[in-house]
């Protein structure tokens, strides 16, 4: 008879989790959205969350090709421009290591795997408050139902998943290194702008930007097959009251003209999202954060699989793939 495994969190990880365990474990995954995806998410066609592979990140790429989803390189030819309060100045960029994107969007790769858990059931809308360990069980409860299982695995970033409460208590310092981990992209609010054309291609452009100035402080192409578009993240000063008009003033100042042609303007903060961040990770980084937890010594039914647990690529799709690799290893070697 198969054991019982409870993933909280339908985004990446807890998906992946149960593509690669539902055929040695009855999976049952809680999502407190009414969506899956978690920072995966798309607005017609447009990555909101993350959007970039690399070379390297050879796992991710793997699982790409199982799901026989295409990679399309990132526009990077031509100019870049640099933007500040006294002038615009348009200048060759180093080259950038080569990255890629995912035809039809990230959102792909989460539907992919949703059409693989043939033996997987989904609960949307479960906020999970509680996780407690038993001698053969763990419960879990939610705001609305109560859940048991053999292995529980939280796919919640670090900060999320100490608000949870436990029996056995975590450790304190495990508690505290879950509370001082930032959120990978909990302090980012991204928005999208789609236009009639790809007209800085035209002129020779990349679309990257760099400015001081803002609204938007680092820019880049965001085109589809079928659809032109810049991307760029909010600078953390910038006023989510007045942004759309904010970033077309930025967009006529460094685009001159051309840049009025804005069909659509999409924005999402993950700052402001409940289920992804905290208070905490609103400030800026000046730096990739230092990723990597281990949990191996609290126990071993309770288990912890986010991006920010990765020792290597923590903080990247990779980092996810990766430590749920680590975890469904584990858990495939105890049937």
């Amino acid at each position: 008879m198969k054991q019982n495994i409870i993933i909280i969190g339908a985004g990446l990880s807890g998906l992946y989790l149960a593509f690669r365990l539902q055929r040695r474990y009855n999976i049952t995954i809680l999502e407190a959205r009414d969506r899956l995806g978690g920072r995966i998410h798309n607005c017609d066609g447009h990555d909101m969350g993350p959007s970039w592979v690399w070379q390297h990140h050879t796992q991710i790429l793997s699982l790409l090709q199982e799901l026989d989803l295409k990679v399309f390189g990132q526009y990077t030819h031509g100019d870049a421009l640099y933007d500040t309060a006294n002038t615009l100045e348009r200048f060759t960029p180093p080259p950038s290591a080569p990255s890629g994107r995912i035809e039809g969007s990230l959102t792909s790769l989460i539907q992919a795997l949703q059409k693989q858990l043939k033996h997987t059931s989904i609960h949307l809308s479960e906020e999970v408050v509680s996780v407690k360990e038993s001698t053969q069980s763990v419960s879990v409860q939610s705001k609305t139902n109560t859940y048991a299982a053999n292995y529980v695995i939280s796919t919640l970033p670090p900060r999320l998943a100490s608000k949870l409460v436990y029996e056995p208590t975590l450790p304190q310092a495990l508690l505290s290194t879950l509370q001082s981990t930032q959120t990978w992209m909990g302090n980012t609010a991204k928005c999208v702008l789609e236009f009639e054309s790809d007209f800085w291609r035209k002129e020779g452009l990349s679309g990257f930007v760099f400015s001081n100035i803002g609204p938007l402080g680092e820019i880049h192409d965001a085109s589809t097959s079928d659809k032109a578009a810049l991307f760029g993240f909010l600078n953390s000063h910038t006023s989510i009251e007045t942004f759309e008009e904010d970033v077309r003033t930025q967009m006529k100042r460094v685009f001159k003209s051309t840049a009025s042609h804005i069909k659509a303007i999409y924005l999402v903060s993950w700052r402001k999202e409940p289920f992804t961040s905290t208070s905490q990770d609103s400030l800026p980084l000046s730096v990739h954060p230092n990723y990597g937890i281990d949990t191996t010594d609290y126990s071993q039914r309770i288990l912890f699989s986010a991006t920010e647990f990765s020792h290597k690529e923590g903080g990247y799709l990779e980092g996810a793939i990766m430590r749920a690799n680590v975890i469904s290893s584990v858990l495939l070697a105890k049937v």
